[in-house]
């Protein structure tokens, strides 16, 4: 969070951590499920003596809930639940001081849920033809989503905390436009080679008939805060950038088989005082049991 906190979910407990002094300051107790997701909530939010500040945090499990926190008391604001399955993805709006209450949920398969976080009131949902894995803000435009599917990546341009997307968003899929036809005989690549080939890869707007790349395998999808129109796609041992003005992959950060693989892209742009001349404030987290970090 912006107060230089860690959250992080240990089994069923949400834990918050200082890191300069590795201290233990906070320990929530309430879910009945392994914690799945943590949000910090908005902080850089107007407020005074008649709305004060509160360090909030949503955290979701494995049986579908989420509970809203007041870190510092270290008690609940509100519990939700929509379903029974695990949450996918949650995110704070964040374009507005009015939407600092508001939080997107996915509810699996397909449903995206708008509620605010103060209250646990469901404002709406929408379904999509599609299973949902994760989403991503536009950082630049807020009304712009796109939603990372098993099939495909869809892009939502009317976005609006006050009701529903009126659209099912465009769809696109990520294909290889040099892919070996279907009955050609399969040929090995080294590591090298298939991040050369990644390279090539294409969005587009049909289904193609070339081997499309499976989004099952891909862990996080995210616009760049530092780049107007890029977009990542984390897979466990690869991340490509996608330009969406040209439609095309423009890069690739591959690791090799044997190396710990990538968890989680996070976004370190609010701490840039000891990275200030990074052109894209981003930490690659690598997988357990060593914490490695890959700036990008």
């Amino acid at each position: 969070g912006c107060q230089g906190l860690i959250a992080y979910g240990c089994h069923s407990l949400v834990l918050v951590v200082d890191p300069s002094t590795a201290q233990t300051l906070q320990v929530l107790e309430k879910h009945k499920a392994n914690v799945v997701k943590v949000k910090w909530a908005r902080e850089n939010y107007h407020h005074n003596q008649g709305s004060p500040y509160t360090l909030r945090l949503a955290s979701a499990d494995a049986s579908g809930k989420i509970i809203v926190w007041d870190v510092a008391s270290g008690t609940t604001r509100c519990e939700i639940q929509e379903h029974t399955k695990a949450i996918h993805d949650m995110q704070w709006l964040w374009s507005q001081d009015a939407s600092r209450d508001l939080l997107l949920a996915v509810h699996p398969p397909n449903l995206i849920v708008l509620w605010n976080a103060d209250t646990g009131t469901k404002l709406w949902k929408k379904s999509y033809a599609e299973n949902i894995l994760s989403f991503s803000f536009n950082p630049f435009q807020p009304s712009q989503l796109a939603l990372l599917t098993s099939e495909g990546i869809v892009f939502v341009s009317d976005f609006s905390p006050s009701k529903p997307p009126a659209s099912s968003g465009r769809k696109v899929y990520i294909s290889s436009p040099h892919s070996s036809p279907a009955h050609a005989k399969p040929v090995t690549t080294t590591g090298a080679k298939k991040a050369l080939n990644k390279v090539k890869i294409l969005i587009t707007n049909e289904k193609p008939s070339a081997e499309t790349v499976t989004l099952n395998e891909c862990l996080q999808l995210s616009y760049l805060p530092s780049r107007r129109n890029h977009m990542l796609l984390l897979y466990p041992r690869e991340i490509l950038i996608l330009d969406l003005e040209v439609n095309q992959t423009v890069g690739v950060v591959a690791i090799e088989r044997t190396g710990v693989p990538f968890l989680q892209v996070l976004n370190f742009q609010k701490i840039m005082t000891n990275f200030k001349k990074l052109a894209m404030p981003l930490f690659i987290y690598l997988g357990l049991p060593i914490f490695q970090k890959l700036v990008i």
